[in-house]
């Protein structure tokens, strides 16, 4: 891994680092604006015909927003993370699939921990339907980043030996 700031800055798209670097800001302030929101009296009222409040929906949309982000960007980040990465293709594809496929992780777990309030209510009796289709999408994303980590193994362990031993292939 070469990580010097000479190289970086030669390797690094300046639009891309400003993209990602917004938009981790954007999801930074939509969660807070979204704490803000529950300080303010009567959003925790129910929204009438429904069990579902004020905050939970507006929640669920701002949740939304975040998870659009967050998929959005998984491949910029994935992207930076082949840039900044010196050494073998197969450990910087690998470490790079790694870096994509757990951003996409957080965007379901954050699906799912901001839509319950909203969704919850209306599985009324049957909630584990919903963590099950939650861990229906969360599970085979979990199998990528365990294969793409695997996948690390073999290159990273070559790189240690060379580096130990002095010698090289």
């Amino acid at each position: 891994m070469n990580l010097s700031k000479a190289n970086l800055q030669q390797s690094v798209d300046s639009e891309t680092v400003r993209s990602v670097t917004k938009l981790s800001l954007v999801a930074v302030w939509l969660v807070v604006m979204l704490f803000l929101l529950t300080l303010i009296p009567g959003v925790d009222r129910v929204v009438p015909q429904t069990p579902v409040t004020l905050a939970a929906v507006i929640g669920a949309i701002i949740t939304l927003v975040l998870v659009g982000i967050l998929g959005y960007l998984a491949p910029k980040a994935a992207a930076l993370t082949k840039m900044s990465l010196d050494g073998p293709q197969e450990l910087v594809e690998h470490a790079a699939g790694a870096v994509y496929w757990l951003i996409i992780l957080v965007a379901v777990l954050v699906a799912h921990s901001g839509l319950a309030g909203a969704l919850l209510p209306l599985f009324d009796g049957f909630t584990w339907v919903y963590d099950v289709l939650f861990m229906l999408a969360a599970v085979p994303v979990l199998v990528v980043i365990g294969a793409r980590l695997y996948g690390l193994l073999d290159p990273r362990s070559e790189l240690v030996a060379e580096k130990v031993t002095g010698n090289s292939r």
